[in-house]
């Protein structure tokens, strides 16, 4: 069992590593053989209420950065963006069709699975953060932003 990080009811997994680009919010964890998963973390989860409807976009690749496809939630509807480029080769179809188990289970409940293309470098990216003291920082952060927003 990884260990977690706290910050106030929201928990991060510390086995994973998490997109900072703003309002991304995208957990990727590392598999074997230079695949990721890919997910929403608890704090999007949280403060986007209950997740209503996730599209993807209808091709195979993506570039870090780029566009996966979107969500709408009770409160708003967002993009999904890719922390790592490469190929989609993996689909949590009963996560699309009930979007609310990622409410329910947000690191259990992935979304995409990709086979990156330079995983090495893209894990290189201050975008992605994996130690406890920063994840604690961006999310103090965030919360603080997204309160000042209320």
């Amino acid at each position: 069992m990884a260990k977690t990080l706290h910050v106030g009811k929201l928990r991060f997994p510390l086995d994973r590593r998490y997109y900072i680009r703003k309002g991304a919010h995208i957990w990727i964890l590392p598999q074997k053989g230079g695949t990721v998963k890919l997910g929403m973390d608890s704090f999007l989860t949280e403060n986007a209420g209950y997740l209503n409807y996730i599209s993807l976009d209808k091709k195979s690749t993506v570039k870090r950065g780029g566009s996966l496809g979107s969500f709408e939630s009770a409160k708003f509807v967002s993009k999904l963006y890719s922390p790592v480029s490469g190929k989609i080769i993996g689909i949590n179809e009963p996560v699309l069709k009930d979007p609310r188990r990622i409410n329910k289970d947000p690191y259990g409940s992935w979304i995409v699975e990709l086979q990156a293309s330079d995983l090495e470098k893209d894990l290189l990216s201050p975008e992605l953060l994996e130690e406890a003291g920063d994840i604690k920082e961006w999310i103090k952060e965030e919360l603080r932003r997204a309160e000042a927003d209320e």
